[in-house]
């Protein structure tokens, strides 16, 4: 591949070509659902070395991972119409996009900005990395998502807290964190509040990965 995924985004890519190969043996959201984290993930990868609008980067994105991806199926002899995918992503990504290009651009040019890896942790039995997204001594995010083909169970989510939406990507407000929920994950930014913050919305966002259910 022309793009270099970091372990997590080289495993979403794995993954969905698996899905993508057997999609008779799958359920659609699955593959929605892998396609749009392989989107964020490589959204967050390239906000790290690129400036870009919440626009640009998510239409950049979503062509480097349709792109990827058909070569990679071409290879193995299967064509795959990829238009339902990029439409579904362009329209549930927008507001991750918007998160995601703001907190790259109050750390573009930072060369201490990365994504921390966090040892995995479990919840319900499935397995989640946690990156806690810096610039320099600040923490400007945190980002968590499934290793594993998972989903969130919607409606308990809305049962226990202010959910915002009727389907993914979903938004939950509470303790002063907007944390943005999408089928398997979840982006919270906090570039525009103290350091002491980051231990609570970190067990704030564990505790709402509890919600997330075997697809």
């Amino acid at each position: 591949m022309k793009f270099l995924y970091s372990p997590n985004g080289a495993y979403l890519f794995d993954n969905l070509i698996d899905l993508l190969r057997n999609q008779e043996r799958h359920n659609n959201l699955v593959v929605d659902a892998t396609f749009n984290e392989l989107v964020k993930e490589t959204m967050l990868e390239k906000a790290q070395f690129e400036r870009l609008t919440d626009v640009a980067l998510l239409s950049a994105s979503l062509d480097l991972v349709t792109q990827n991806l058909d070569s990679e199926l071409k290879a193995r002899g299967v064509e795959v119409d990829f238009s339902s995918y990029s439409k579904d992503a362009q329209n549930r990504l927008k507001f991750a996009a918007k998160e995601i290009a703001s907190l790259a651009a109050a750390a573009h040019g930072d060369e201490n900005h990365r994504q921390v890896p966090e040892p995995l942790v479990s919840a319900q039995g499935i397995p989640f990395q946690l990156q806690s997204l810096r610039m320099g001594s600040q923490f400007n995010g945190l980002h968590a998502f499934a290793v594993e083909t998972a989903t969130f169970d919607l409606e308990a989510l809305q049962k226990k807290y202010p959910v915002e939406g009727d389907w993914f990507p979903a938004t939950i407000f509470k303790n002063d964190f907007l944390f943005i929920v999408d089928y398997s994950s979840i982006l919270v930014n906090l570039s525009n509040l103290s350091n002491d913050h980051w231990p609570k919305a970190k067990d704030q966002l564990i505790e709402i990965m509890d919600y997330l259910r075997p697809a």
